[in-house]
């Protein structure tokens, strides 16, 4: 059997099986639909990306290191997940989050926060090459109150 016969038929058991959930049962195709979009995400980002800036602020390095690689986890969920916005995405990542990698490594506050606005800037010109320009993010004026980002060590 060739590889397309295979997918032929993997595609046609597929199509007739239902997964049973607690209130109501699911195709696959189902499923695609209740999958978060960017729309889910991007909150997230936001929430995080409000928290790294914060962190390095407060020298609070490792949390730095940490909301950043959680917030590049995020754009690459996206990217899975909508296919559509999968080459921004991963050109977004490239091109401008990548660059914030070696202030955070080098501690360097200076660096980083000119490197965070011009990243902040970018992805603003995303939204609106996506025709999405009434999506504006901007960096809240103090640090959010649900963690304490001052350094422990």
């Amino acid at each position: 059997m060739d590889d397309a016969t295979l997918r032929a038929k993997v595609l046609e058991i597929l199509e007739e099986y239902t997964i049973k959930g607690e209130k109501k049962d699911f195709t696959f195709d189902g499923l695609a639909m209740v999958q978060p979009g960017l729309a889910d995400v991007m909150p997230d980002v936001g929430a995080r990306t409000w928290k790294l800036y914060y962190a390095a602020q407060a020298g609070n390095w490792d949390h730095a290191k940490f909301q950043w690689k959680e917030i590049r986890g995020l754009f690459e969920k996206g990217a899975f997940l909508r296919a559509k916005h999968e080459e921004a995405l991963y050109e977004y990542l490239e091109n401008d989050w990548k660059k914030l990698e070696k202030p955070i490594k080098d501690q360097d506050f200076a660096a980083f926060e000119e490197l965070f606005h011009e990243s902040i800037r970018s992805a603003n010109a995303y939204h609106d090459l996506k025709d999405k320009p009434y999506i504006q993010w901007k960096l809240p004026d103090t640090p959010p109150p649900d963690l304490d980002l001052t350094p422990k060590r």
